[in-house]
C-alpha cells in the first residue's frame, strides 16, 4: 500500500476546504508568506470554478493526514494552466512535493506553469526535479502610505476631479472596465470578473448584469 494517496476534485467540501486552508497559514507560519495567492485560497471556498481543480495529497496509516495541497487553474485559453502547491511544513523532504508536482504535469499532460512564491530554495530544487524552467519573475515593491509614516506630499486632484469611496452595487462594472484597461497586458490581473471582485469583497451584488452567476 502506497504511503500517499493524492485526489482530484473540482469543489471542496466545506470541512475540506478548512483543512486546506490551515495547511497554507501553516505553510505560510512557517515559510513568511502564503505558498497559494489570494486568490487561489478564494478558489478553496467559494464553490466550483471553471478550469480549477484541487489535488489532494493525505498520508497516514488510513490516508486521513491532509499533507499536501496542490490548485490549478486551467481557465485561461491561451496560457498553459497554472499552478501552485505545498507540503505541511512538518512532512516535508519525504517525496510529497514531487509527487505532487508530477501529479500536477500529468493533470495538465506536461503543459504547466507553476508560480513558486517567494522564491524559496526548496521550491527551486522541487523545479529542477520535475524539469521545469525559471522564465518569469515578479519583484513586488511597497511604501508606507500612512502620513506619519511617509514623506508623500498631501495630493492635489486637478481641477473639477473629485475622489469618494467605492459603493457596492453601483460602481462594480466600472471599477472592473478600469482594472482591464490598466491591466490589459497582465493575463491574471487583468482578467477580473464580477464574481472575483464579490469574492474579494466578501458580498454578493444583487441587481447587476452577472449577478446570476455568481
Amino acid at each position: 500500500m502506497s504511503d500517499r494517496r493524492i485526489e482530484e476534485l473540482t469543489v471542496l467540501p466545506e470541512a475540506t476546504a478548512d483543512e486546506v486552508l490551515a495547511l497554507i497559514a501553516a505553510g505560510a507560519e512557517e515559510d513568511g508568506q502564503p505558498a497559494v495567492s489570494e486568490q487561489g485560497r478564494l478558489r478553496v471556498r467559494h464553490g466550483e470554478r471553471a478550469g480549477v481543480r484541487h489535488l489532494l495529497l493525505w498520508t497516514g496509516p488510513e490516508h486521513t493526514e491532509l499533507t499536501g495541497y496542490a490548485q490549478i487553474d486551467g481557465s485561461d485559453p491561451v496560457e498553459a494552466p497554472a499552478g501552485e502547491l505545498l507540503v505541511h511544513p512538518g512532512r516535508r523532504s519525504r517525496g510529497h512535493g514531487r509527487a505532487l508536482g508530477q501529479a500536477m504535469l500529468e493533470a495538465t499532460g506536461k503543459r504547466l506553469r507553476v508560480w513558486a512564491h517567494g522564491g524559496h530554495p526548496a521550491a527551486r530544487h522541487l523545479a529542477v526535479q520535475l524539469g521545469l524552467k525559471l522564465f518569469r519573475e515578479l519583484r513586488q515593491m511597497r511604501r508606507p502610505l500612512d502620513p506619519a509614516a511617509s514623506d508623500l506630499p498631501e495630493a492635489r486632484l486637478p481641477e473639477g476631479v473629485t475622489v469618494r469611496t467605492f459603493e457596492p452595487g453601483r460602481d462594480e462594472q466600472a471599477w472592473l472596465a478600469v482594472n482591464a484597461a490598466a491591466f490589459a497586458h497582465h493575463p491574471e490581473q487583468g482578467s477580473l470578473t464580477l464574481r472575483d471582485l464579490a469574492d474579494r469583497a466578501d458580498v454578493v451584488f444583487v441587481g447587476l448584469d452577472e449577478a446570476q452567476d455568481l
